[in-house]
């Protein structure tokens, strides 16, 4: 007797002297799908029977269901032929026990209900080597039941117990091999523009959702076959995955050839931080032909790739370069900061508190200058490089002004495109 024999005899014990089965496929209820062309190792050690009026065993074929196992099948979208082969039949060999495996196929009109079975093919009514059950002309789409057990040949008291391993084929059974493609953008591509592809399925059934993956990183999962995507790369590879057949699912991948991207590139620089006031350059980069910078309203040139800006608030500026094929955007911001406290109004009166009109942050900008106007227009004061021991003291030419309301034009003098910074200032004595 060889090794896997004297293991099934071991399991056979402990099944049958403990009450315990291990079997996963003891009824109806609980049969174990077979996939065409798959092998499966099963057995009937420790099977048990369910039989009464309408129950899963209530049944006399060539055989009564005894000690039954089940498997179950469905038919393909054609129907026809199905043919399970049994092979590497080995036997509890028990003096008491039988030596033949018995089998065939039924469909069950009410599920598991033995009254609503009918038996359609023939019955292997035992067999102690391998053996064949073929049912003929089965219609499509229709489940059925493979029923297994273990006859009590020779005169045995017990049925027969064994393993073996089973496949089916045929051509109600086989299923035509799933394929799955891809179509996808036959042209080149713009950057950041958005590619659509999409997966094509033949002889495929219950799809599963898809997964898509660029340079092998999943990227996405979509419930229908179309995927759009506007990051793909010069030389990208692009495939998806999904499964056909709720039963025996198949995994399918395919990948499409690698996507051409145009090379044009484009890059507005750093952001910038600037005083009110000031301007600044943008100096983008790029490969195209043309450019346009947006909003146009405080740039100098906007349609070269570098232009001033003298923004009066933070603004985000956009670069946007063209080639013979395609346009590329990329933005800068330029944040305006005022660190200038620029006071309304002093008191000159020689209390030595507030008597100049100081300005805080000034220090910043040496170079500053100040022009103070009376209301009539008329400069009563210039200060060049203005600061705390530089300012206006009320005076005009030495002597006090009048309190009143004047006006100031304060240029910070940091390039030549800075507009001055103008108000109003009230003296009062």
């Amino acid at each position: 007797m060889n090794i896997r024999a004297v293991k099934v005899l071991l399991i056979s014990f402990f099944s049958v002297t403990s009450g315990f089965s291990q079997l996963i496929n003891d009824g109806c209820n609980s049969a174990i799908p077979l996939c065409p062309n798959v092998t499966v190792s099963g057995s009937n050690i420790g099977a048990t029977a369910t039989v009464c009026p309408g129950c899963e065993d209530d049944f006399t074929f060539c055989f009564s269901g005894t000690n039954s196992v089940w498997y179950q099948f469905n038919t393909n979208v054609t129907g026809g032929d199905v043919t399970f082969n049994f092979s590497n039949l080995l036997f509890n060999l028990q003096a008491t026990r039988g030596t033949e495996l018995q089998a065939t196929i039924v469909q069950a009109l009410v599920q598991c209900d033995a009254a609503t079975y009918t038996m359609v093919s023939n019955c292997e009514a035992g067999s102690s080597v391998g053996f064949s059950i073929t049912a003929l002309g089965l219609p499509a789409n229709t489940t059925y039941y493979v029923i297994i057990n273990g006859a009590k040949n020779a005169g045995a008291v017990l049925p027969a117990e064994a393993t073996f391993d089973l496949i089916g084929s045929g051509t109600g059974f086989d299923r035509p091999a799933p394929g799955l493609s891809i179509g996808g953008p036959t042209i080149t591509l713009c950057p950041e523009n958005p590619a659509s592809f999409t997966a094509y399925l033949t002889n495929c059934t219950d799809t599963s959702d898809f997964y898509w993956s660029v340079n092998g990183i999943l990227k996405a999962v979509t419930q229908t076959s179309l995927w759009l995507t506007s990051d793909l790369q010069n030389g990208d590879v692009v495939s998806v995955e999904c499964s056909c057949f709720a039963i025996c699912p198949d995994t399918l991948n395919f990948s499409y050839p690698p996507v051409t991207v145009d090379p044009i590139t484009v890059n507005a620089g750093s952001d910038f931080t600037i005083q009110a006031g000031s301007s600044v350059q943008l100096a983008g980069t790029s490969n195209g032909t043309d450019f346009m910078w947006s909003p146009t309203q405080t740039l100098n040139t906007p349609y070269s790739i570098t232009t001033y800006a003298t923004p009066e608030e933070t603004t985000t500026y956009t670069l946007t370069a063209l080639n013979a094929n395609c346009s590329l955007s990329d933005e800068v911001t330029v944040f305006v900061s005022n660190n200038l406290d620029i006071p309304g109004s002093f008191s000159p009166n020689g209390d030595g508190h507030n008597d100049k009109w100081i300005i805080d942050g000034i220090s910043f900008y040496p170079d500053a200058q100040v022009v103070i106007y009376d209301r009539w227009g008329q400069k009563i004061s210039e200060i060049a490089g203005y600061s705390i021991t530089k300012a206006w003291d009320g005076t005009n030419k030495g002597k006090p002004v009048s309190d009143g309301v004047y006006f100031y034009s304060l240029d910070l003098r940091q390039n030549n495109d800075t507009k001055p910074l103008k108000g109003s200032i009230t003296v009062i004595h």
